[in-house]
């Protein structure tokens, strides 16, 4: 019995140790297609936020680029908010992992919507 109660827990905290690190391979750092913005993938609470870290307008360094983002399953995150912060707007966004290094992020304006890839950096 306590061999049973043993092998049950090994499998469920394997279970959670996968889970983890399949929602947290967004985290760390991107850039856009035309290189002018790096931002980060952070986690807050349940959820990934994105923080500019280098861009060709100093002053958008350390805001948050993306909030809200949340993890779905099979690499996509949805629910998030983009902020748009040239135009002082926002708009819904969703991204999905292509690869362990290409992210695709799709930005949505009502009907309209428009879709980029971005690639990680290597630390």
């Amino acid at each position: 019995m306590q061999r049973l109660i043993l092998l049950v827990a090994g499998v469920l905290l394997g279970i959670n140790a996968y889970a983890q690190t399949t929602e947290d391979k967004i985290l760390g750092k991107w850039t856009n297609p035309d290189k002018s913005r790096v931002i980060e993938f952070v986690k807050n609470g349940d959820n990934y936020e994105a923080i500019i870290r280098e861009s060709d307008e100093a002053s958008f360094v350390g805001k948050k680029q993306i909030t809200n983002l949340s993890f779905e399953k099979d690499g996509a995150y949805e629910d998030g908010t983009v902020h748009i912060l040239q135009r002082n707007k926002t708009a819904d966004c969703t991204t999905h992992l292509l690869s362990i290094d290409e992210l695709e992020l799709k930005v949505s304006f009502g009907l309209m919507s428009k879709s980029v890839i971005w690639t990680r950096v290597d630390n």
